[in-house]
């Protein structure tokens, strides 16, 4: 299995702003981890000896990563084309973007030197499995091997589900994660009590990731398992205590559309993935189908909602 780096260069009169600007059009074509890199900043020289990875950072970059399939031409070229539509007749960026193809086992090992455990909600904690952690009291450790997972939990429509899920779900809930990506979300899931947890992506690479990671975890497939389809479409006849989805606001409202299929009566939905300016039609669609919104949670330009059902 090969993956894809797509990486944008670029210098802006706003740092902050076009770099924002990147990022959201990744998101928008489904990225789910990013790296960005930016300019050591420093007078003195031997700084740049001290650390292998601000040595690397030359540059204000972006990178998303995506794995090769068969459409992976026409992403890429529909993805260079989004930029250009945006930054080309502009004066205050300039820009470049750059394809690599890595091996698997090469973009696992790039990403290893440069990741830690790293605390992403009041309880959870998410450990690379080649570090040592010890946890304090009250905290969950989740497990995962980032190099086959696209997204490690620090991105702010994972922690926004996590802090919403250690809120709200019950020992012995039974919760389906639609859209799964790494498996972060129905390991969570098991270390808050969850004792019947599914799992669906369409990409054969993320249901890979997420049998592994699971395994990593220590959970058997008695507790969660994971299928390949379309949203719910391998879920039949089952309705569920919990139904979380950190997924693009348009395929929340495509998921909508089947939720009481999933959902318990009473039951709660958890969604995330979901830009600031899309958050209007989101709920406008989540009330007309008579479900109560309980609480919305804020990061940056990013929202989560918590949903009764």
């Amino acid at each position: 299995m090969k993956v894809v780096e797509i990486k944008v260069i670029f210098d802006s009169d706003s740092i902050e702003d076009t770099q924002k600007e990147i990022c959201d059009i990744f998101y928008g074509f489904g990225a789910t981890g990013l790296k960005i890199d930016e300019p050591l900043k420093t007078k003195n020289p031997l700084d740049f000896y001290k650390d292998e990875k601000q040595f690397l950072m030359v540059d204000y970059a972006v990178s998303a990563y995506f794995p090769m399939n068969p459409y992976s031409q026409r992403r890429n070229d529909l993805i260079k084309a989004a930029f250009e539509e945006k930054f080309n007749d502009r004066d205050d960026v300039v820009f470049t973007i750059d394809f690599y193809e890595y091996d698997e086992e090469d973009y696992q090992n790039s990403w290893k030197k440069y990741l830690y455990p790293e605390k992403v909600s009041e309880k959870f904690v998410v450990k690379p499995t080649w570090r040592e952690y010890e946890p304090e009291e009250n905290e969950l450790v989740i497990e995962l091997d980032p190099g086959r997972a696209f997204g490690t939990g620090s991105h702010p429509t994972t922690s926004l589900c996590l802090k919403i899920m250690e809120e709200n779900i019950k020992p012995g809930n039974s919760v389906i994660d639609v859209g799964t990506g790494s498996g972060i979300l129905m390991i969570a899931a098991e270390k808050l009590g969850a004792t019947d947890i599914y799992g669906t992506d369409i990409d054969e690479l993320a249901v890979e990731a997420t049998k592994e990671n699971l395994e990593l975890n220590k959970i058997s497939s008695d507790t969660a398992e994971v299928y390949l389809g379309d949203l719910i479409s391998v879920v039949k006849d089952k309705q569920f205590d919990v139904v979380v989805a950190n997924i693009l606001a348009d395929v929340i409202l495509l998921l909508l559309k089947d939720i009481f299929k999933v959902v318990k009566k009473d039951g709660l939905i958890i969604f995330s993935g979901i830009i600031e300016d899309k958050l209007p039609e989101i709920v406008k669609q989540v009330e007309e189908k008579g479900l109560e919104i309980l609480e919305i949670k804020r990061d940056k330009e990013w929202r989560a909602l918590l949903i009764k059902a």
